[in-house]
């Protein structure tokens, strides 16, 4: 009984010192409330700075992704083992039927086959070079935006239909219903032609892209190339995320030395370098941010000290030892801190709310970039874990910042502090 009475005695000790640290640092604040704002406009601002750009940040990632993911890529491919980007003779993968048990042990739903090959396309007296695609209409619309960007005719290829962008047609000087004929290498190295009907026509806004890729149904394409049932490509879409640890389920399924799985990170590397480099330059501003963030809580704290020479001296000579006043000012500090976290979150979440719902209209700059195909407003995308880590770096600044005032305070001679005028 006598212990727990002491330890009880203890507790309550120690919550009425801290609640006497509380209403002086608050008694404090309150005495300047000029100066005391202006800290915590500052810090606020700085805060509300950091959470908005994170959010436009993730925005903009998920902006990227979505249009260069979505436009061709995929997140994972499958390919043949010595498949390589640059070469252009067509390289089927061996088995594609032991391809689909390995999707389902993955779990994975969204999955389109494509047979690719380079092909000369000709219409009259004009030509261009493309990348003829075979695609399953309805598997390859879980997987690209094209569906989405067909304007005129259909997305639905019949046999002896081709699917070309407007930007192409114009350029050819065709239209829906043109005749053209395809020109390619097939599967066995001989030149095969084909006749087929402009049957749709799409736009992305992606000229380089438009110029160079055509569609046909996989039979179709199957069939001139001389393939049989074979495709070169396996396409899968999912969670970026989750990438990872999808394809080397897939890589465990599938052997190596047959297939090679790829992520989207290896599939489009300038992406993936620009997100990091994104992501590089944001933590050099929140670095800045937070260097202006201290040094203006230690200015503020530093005044202080010397505006209060006489009180911690007073302090100092009825016995409060140097971590009591160290725990003083450190508490008067982390309140600067918690004033501005606040204030500038609430601003900030406002803010993200407006800017996720109307986001920022980038057409002007974006018109020609790939990674806005899927559109060009940018939308904020406020996720919680980046709220709570901008209040954690807010306060732990604040707390870092009030160290060195805190310490000369604690250092005080109650004898020369006293005699301070």
């Amino acid at each position: 009984m006598p212990m727990t009475r002491n330890l009880l005695s203890g507790s309550s000790f120690s919550l009425a010192l801290f609640t006497a640290h509380l209403q002086i640092a608050l008694r404090n604040i309150l005495r300047h409330r000029r100066r005391s704002l202006l800290t915590v406009a500052a810090v606020a601002f700085s805060v509300f700075c950091l959470i908005v750009f994170q959010a436009l940040i993730a925005g903009l990632h998920q902006k990227m992704m979505e249009s260069a993911l979505n436009l061709d890529t995929g997140v994972i491919q499958i390919h043949a083992a010595d498949f390589n980007r640059n070469q252009t003779r067509l390289l089927p993968l061996a088995n594609p039927g032991a391809i689909a048990p390995a999707l389902a042990t993955a779990g994975i739903t969204s999955f389109a086959p494509r047979l690719k090959a380079q092909a000369l396309i000709l219409a009259g007296r004009h030509s261009a070079s493309v990348l003829l695609s075979g695609i399953n209409p309805s598997q390859e619309a879980t997987i690209t935006l094209v569906r989405q960007k067909t304007s005129q005719g259909t997305y639905q290829l019949g046999p002896d239909q081709i699917l070309i962008s407007k930007g192409l047609a114009e350029a050819l000087g065709l239209t829906l219903n043109d005749s053209i004929t395809l020109m390619v290498q097939s599967l066995f190295g001989q030149t095969r032609t084909g006749r087929f009907t402009v049957g749709g026509l799409f736009a992305t806004g992606l000229e380089s892209f438009d110029q160079s890729h055509v569609y046909l149904s996989l039979t179709a394409a199957q069939t001139l190339l001389e393939a049989e049932d074979a495709i070169s490509e396996m396409a899968i879409s999912c969670p970026p995320a989750q990438a990872a640890e999808l394809a080397a389920r897939l890589q465990q399924s599938l052997p190596a030395a047959t297939y090679q799985v790829k992520v989207w990170q290896e599939l489009v590397p300038d992406l993936a370098q620009l997100m990091e480099l994104n992501d590089a330059t944001f933590r050099l501003l929140i670095l800045i941010l937070f260097v202006i963030v201290a040094m203006g809580i230690a200015n503020t704290m530093t005044t202080v000290i010397f505006e209060r020479f006489r009180e911690f001296g007073t302090l100092t000579a009825l016995g409060v030892t140097p971590g009591g006043i160290v725990s003083l000012v450190m508490t008067e500090s982390l309140l600067l801190g918690l004033f501005a976290a606040l204030t500038g979150s609430l601003a900030a979440i406002g803010a993200c709310a407006y800017l996720a719902r109307y986001g920022i209209d980038l057409t002007h700059f974006t018109s020609a970039n790939q990674y806005f195909v899927a559109g060009s407003v940018l939308k904020a995308i406020l996720i919680p874990s980046d709220l709570v880590l901008a209040n954690v770096i807010t306060l732990a600044t604040a707390a870092m910042a009030g160290l060195y005032p805190a310490w000369k305070a604690s250092r005080l001679n109650p004898v020369k502090a006293l005699s301070h005028v």
